[in-house]
Parts: structure tokens; C-alpha cells; sequence
């Protein structure tokens, strides 16, 4: 006996057993057990969702001889239900639209609609992807379609809803099929796998099913391929060797990188996924689907039926990935791989690889972007003159006002220490921690550092030391961070600015001096120090607006 493919061995037999349609089978049962049943019927969906084999349970249904009537529960193993699931029966005729789609045929099937069904209830057409009819065909179907004999129904299938004329739709009562979610294809495959007797693990049976894209024959296609290469027992790489699918580990490598901001990393992927001649779309879509999951970890709760599709194992592995992004990062990430695979399908492509590329640095990119809506409050305060508020995590603001000068107070400006040493690591370590605040870190680039114990002096050009002494807290706490100990900071202006060394400096002409003030005045707004801040600016020049 020849070997039955699984999507014909497993092909429902009946209406509960078909897989994602609950709202259409329902209807048909409810049609069937009250007697009201249309002479025409539409069924129409993408490929492998159920509707052919609908028909024929729905074919079943009208004339099986176990039953005095219709009904929504045909037996199967009488001679009619046999026959119509074998194609072989006489008064249900099956037809190809796309091979007779001439007008002659169709004039032929209502010279025969005409003659009373030979032997069973009703004289039954099914008529599979009835869009490829011909105008002329479609319209000497018409009349009979409108006013068709008593023991004569029609069911029409099709793919490609939109093609059928409004003359045709209005004539029939109309079943849309869904798209099968991912969750059911699961169960399903999980049941034929059992029935099968086939060991083989939910990760992968999760996978088949979303290479299905909701497509139940198509699922069941994709199952009986990996058990020709397989056997009765299929392990992970099986799956992922022969249906071209992406390690679940390098998608795990662009989330991190892109939680860590390391260019570097998705540089390195690409270049791996050159290595094994991977499809950079089909890349881009398994990406697609892992940010959709992590999203979906970010937003929903355990007990949430959304997360059914993501298997437990998986779920917690991905949870801390989730963690490291906001739903804006995720969202706006989504976005790019969207524009990038909408690209890559697209000729105008011209390097495949050099968009994903592009695509991937974004991503790492988009942990530094700051939300819109933060931004334009911010700025709004900075035009309103208020002070501004401090950012997410920054210390809280501290009164302006300089303290009187003390040897312990942090803030005063104090001699260097000659017998401290320099420490550039240090300084360097503080610099790196001060990337994000640029106005804390302009000082430090021509600053000297004095580690004297656990007592740092930080010597600042004389325009920094009025802004420096206001923000000592801050540099103490970069300092501490940067050092891994406790440090006082104290801030010294540097030599060849104030001091003693600079007796014997020229006296500083009238323009000096003013503009001297006016950078003073400057470091001490908050307004122009968040902008330094926002923009990563410096300030390079003064006037007074009254002049």
C-alpha cells in the first residue's frame, strides 16, 4: 500500500474535528440541526485553512443515509459519507475552477443540476478556487445559482475573495476562515505526532507551526518533510536544519547586543550568518517574531493566554532579555525590522546583507535615544525659563548658593595638596562614567586630579570652577564610582587661572572680564546646563543680551 501523506491520513472527518474554524462549524451544525440551510454556500480563506474539506464534511452532512434529514453530525461509515470522502460518489460532484472555467462546462452543470440526485438527499457541487470561472461562465451560472432546483446545493471555494462578481456573492451565504493562530496548529501537530507515535518536543512542534504562517496543510506538509529526514524521533537541530529556520541562540545574540549597545556584536552575527549561507529575510522575519515575543513578555502577565504560544522554558529564558527594553524600544525596534524585511523583499535591494546590517546597528542604537515626549518636556521647560526637573535617575538638584569656605566642605575651592600625586586613570575612569552628562564631563577633559587617601582634589580651568563647585556632589559620586571606594571631593581652581602663580599675569582687559562674568552667570542657569545636557553641547561663546 502507498505511503498516505499526513495531510490527507489526518484530514478532519467531521466538524468539531476541524482546527481553528470554530465560529463557521459552529454556524453550519447550528444551520444543519434546524432545517434552515442555504442552496449556496461560500467558503472563503487563505490556502489550507479548512475550506475544501469543509465542503465535503458539509456534503456529508446533507446526505448521509445513517439520518432521515440533514445533520450536523454525518456518520461516516455509510456508503454515501465512504464515497464522498473517497471523491468517488455520484451526486456530489467535485470541480476545478481554474480547469473549467469555460462557459460550456458551466452550461453543461446546469443542464445536469436539471435531473433529480441519483441515489442520495441532494445533488451536490463543490466547486474548489471558483474565482478562476470566466465572466461568461460566471454569469450562465447566474439563474440557476439564483433559483436553483429543490435538491440541488452548491458550495464554492476560493482564496481570492475579491475577484468573485457582487452578482455571485449576493447569491450565497458567505463563511470567512481564519488564519489558524499558532496555539491550535501546536495542539494539532501535537496530536497527530501522538497518534503517530512520534517522539519529537513542543519547541519544535512550536517552530513547524509558525513556519506554517496558520496554514494547517501546510503544517502537516512541513511535519511529514522533517519525518522523512527524521524518523520517529525529531530533535531540535533536525528542525532547524531542514527548514532553513534560525538558531533561536543568534536571534538571543541580537537582543542582547542590542540591550548592550554593542555594534561590534551584530557586526560579528552577520558575518556568521554569511558563514552558513543563511537567508538574510528569513532572518529578519524570525527576528521580527522573537521581538514580538519579547514585547509580549514585557506587556502581558503570566496567567495571559498570549503567552501560550511561547513555551514555558522558552519563556523564562527570555524573560531578562525582556527586562533590558522598554515597550518604546521594542516598538520602535519592530519598526525598523518591519522597514528592513519590506525592503529586503523589495528588487531595489541592491546588498541584502549591508541592510541587515544597517537594520541591526539601529537597533543597538535605539537604547540611546531618549523618548520623544521626554524630549519636548524638556525643551518646553527650557523655553518656559523653569528650572529644570533632573532626569531619570540623576541626583535630585541642590540650592545654589556657595558655602563658606571650609577645609571640610565639599564645595569650596581649596589649594592643590603638593604632596598628593596625579592619578589619570582615575580621571579617565570619571570622564567614561560622565559620557551621558556632557556639561559634568567639559570640565574634566582639561581638569587634574589629586588623590590624596580617600581625599580627591579635582583642579578645573578657572571658567569651569564656579560650575564645578556647584555640581561637587555629582564628581563625588562619579569619582566613587569610578574609584569602587568612598571619596571627598573638593574642587580647586587650576593653576594659571587664580592663585598666587597668577601675580604676575597681565591684567585682564575690561572685555576679559566682562566675558569672564558673563560664563560665570552661564554656569550657574540650570536652563542652559540641561540644554548642554539634552543636545550634548559645550559652551563656546557669551554676550550680554543687552547689548
Amino acid at each position: 500500500m502507498s505511503y498516505l501523506v499526513l495531510a490527507r491520513k489526518w484530514r478532519p472527518k467531521s466538524f468539531d474535528d476541524v482546527v481553528g474554524q470554530a465560529t463557521v462549524t459552529r454556524t453550519l451544525k447550528n444551520a444543519l440541526a434546524s432545517g434552515r440551510i442555504g442552496h449556496a454556500f461560500l467558503l472563503s480563506g487563505a490556502r489550507g485553512v479548512g475550506k475544501t474539506t469543509t465542503a465535503r464534511i458539509l456534503a456529508m452532512a446533507l446526505n448521509c443515509s445513517k439520518s432521515e434529514t440533514p445533520t450536523p453530525e454525518p456518520c461516516g461509515e455509510c456508503a454515501s459519507c465512504r464515497e464522498i470522502v473517497a471523491g468517488a460518489c455520484m451526486d456530489v460532484q467535485e470541480i476545478d475552477g481554474a480547469t473549467n472555467s469555460s462557459v460550456d462546462q458551466v452550461r453543461e452543470l446546469r443542464e445536469s443540476a436539471r435531473y433529480n440526485p441519483a441515489r442520495d438527499r441532494f445533488k451536490v457541487w463543490i466547486i474548489d478556487e471558483v474565482h478562476m470561472l470566466s465572466n461568461a461562465a460566471f454569469n450562465a451560472l447566474l439563474k440557476t445559482l439564483e433559483e436553483p432546483p429543490p435538491k440541488v446545493k452548491f458550495i464554492f471555494a476560493t482564496t481570492e475573495y475579491h475577484k468573485l462578481p457582487d452578482t455571485i456573492l449576493s447569491r450565497c451565504q458567505q463563511y470567512d476562515f481564519r488564519l489558524i493562530p499558532a496555539r491550535e496548529l501546536l495542539a494539532h501537530l501535537r496530536r497527530v505526532a501522538d497518534g503517530e507515535g512520534i517522539k519529537v518536543s513542543d519547541e519544535a512542534l512550536s517552530r513547524i507551526a509558525r513556519a506554517a504562517e496558520g496554514s494547517a496543510r501546510d503544517a502537516l506538509s512541513l511535519f511529514d518533510q522533517v519525518l522523512s529526514f527524521s524518523g520517529a524521533e525529531v530533535k531540535d537541530e533536525d528542525i532547524q536544519s531542514l527548514l532553513g529556520l534560525i538558531d533561536r541562540e543568534l536571534l538571543l545574540t541580537v537582543s542582547r547586543a542590542a540591550a548592550a549597545g554593542d555594534s561590534l556584536a551584530v557586526l560579528e552575527l552577520v558575518e556568521k550568518l554569511s558563514d552558513y549561507g543563511a537567508d538574510y529575510r528569513n532572518f529578519t522575519r524570525e527576528l521580527l517574531l522573537h521581538l514580538r515575543e519579547l514585547l509580549l513578555l514585557r506587556l502581558a502577565p503570566d496567567t495571559s493566554p498570549l503567552l501560550a504560544q511561547i513555551v514555558p522554558e522558552e519563556r523564562e529564558r527570555l524573560r531578562p532579555v525582556a527586562e533590558a527594553f522598554s515597550e518604546e524600544d521594542l516598538l520602535r525596534a519592530i519598526d525598523v525590522l518591519t522597514k528592513a524585511d519590506a525592503e529586503l523583499r523589495s528588487t531595489s535591494a541592491q546588498d541584502p546583507r549591508v541592510t541587515l546590517e544597517l537594520a541591526l546597528l539601529k537597533l543597538v542604537q535605539l537604547q540611546r535615544l531618549m523618548p520623544f515626549a521626554e524630549l519636548v518636556e524638556r525643551v518646553d521647560r527650557m523655553a518656559g525659563g523653569a528650572s529644570p526637573e533632573p532626569r531619570r535617575g540623576a541626583p535630585a538638584p541642590r540650592a545654589t548658593a556657595t558655602p563658606a569656605p571650609s577645609a571640610a566642605s565639599p564645595g569650596t575651592t581649596a589649594p592643590p595638596n603638593p604632596q598628593a600625586a596625579p592619578d589619570e586613570g582615575l580621571l579617565a575612569a570619571m570622564l567614561a562614567a560622565a559620557h551621558s552628562r556632557p556639561s559634568l564631563a567639559q570640565p574634566l577633559r582639561s581638569a587634574r586630579l589629586r588623590l590624596d587617601g580617600a581625599a580627591l582634589t579635582l583642579e578645573v580651568a578657572a571658567d569651569f570652577s564656579t560650575f564645578a563647585g556647584m555640581h561637587v556632589d555629582e564628581y563625588r559620586e562619579l569619582a566613587s564610582k569610578a574609584a569602587g571606594r568612598p571619596l571627598k571631593v573638593t574642587v580647586a581652581a587650576g593653576a594659571g587661572a587664580v592663585g598666587p602663580e597668577a601675580e604676575d599675569a597681565p591684567a585682564p582687559s575690561q572685555a576679559e572680564l566682562k566675558r569672564e562674568r558673563l560664563m560665570k552667570e552661564a554656569s550657574r542657569e540650570p536652563a542652559i546646563q540641561e540644554a548642554l545636557d539634552l543636545f550634548g553641547g559645550r559652551v563656546v561663546g557669551v554676550r550680554d543680551a543687552k547689548s
